[in-house]
């Protein structure tokens, strides 16, 4: 694990996600230690998901601050072996490119056509769900070819992470949609 231990990551995720913030200060901060926690090319990928439909309502990602349409017609339309949907439906809500498509990443059209040519090879997706089950978003990671597979512990502490990700991200959305005056329809807080 990277120089800060899987319990205070863990810890500090817990209290950012209790915090109240706004959705991309919560990624910003929450990425931050995750990165020194779990070691990982570029920034995280996160998305938050409609937990219905598991339909992406919103991505970040300091790199790419526009996901190109051709990414959602692979990740929605084509049955890709690794999918943030399929990940948000498995049972244990996390998997690698590499589990996914059985050791052979070129079986996968995303790592073919996005993430080999923008220098990475491994990609990690972690499904954010709530105690209840319900899906709010995905969090990817990806590394560069040449570096270790994601451990078994660092897979572990993320889905640790998830469910407190999950309501960082549910408490996110609710306070915006509050906060915005061009919805004058969106919940009442108090």
């Amino acid at each position: 694990m990277g120089r800060l231990s899987g319990e205070r990551a863990l810890e500090r995720i817990a209290a950012l996600a209790r915090e109240g913030r706004d959705l991309v200060s919560l990624w910003r901060d929450a990425g931050e230690v995750i990165a020194r926690a779990v070691p990982h090319f570029m920034s995280p990928c996160w998305f938050t998901l409609d937990p219905a439909s598991l339909l992406a309502t919103s991505h970040y990602q300091a790199e790419i601050p526009e996901l190109p349409g051709e990414w959602l017609l692979h990740e929605y339309g084509e049955g890709d072996v690794h999918t943030m949907a399929g990940v948000a439906r498995s049972p244990s809500g996390a998997s690698t490119l590499l589990e996914a498509a059985g050791g052979d990443p070129s079986r996968s059209r995303a790592w073919r056509e996005f993430l080999r040519p923008n220098g990475a090879d491994q990609e990690l997706l972690v499904a954010l769900r709530d105690r209840a089950g319900a899906s709010w978003g995905v969090l990817g990671l990806d590394r560069e070819p040449g570096r270790p597979e994601f451990e078994r512990r660092e897979i572990d502490l993320l889905r640790a992470a998830a469910p407190h990700l999950a309501e960082g991200a549910r408490r996110a959305l609710l306070i915006g949609e509050a906060r915005d005056p061009d919805h004058p329809d969106g919940p009442g807080l108090i």
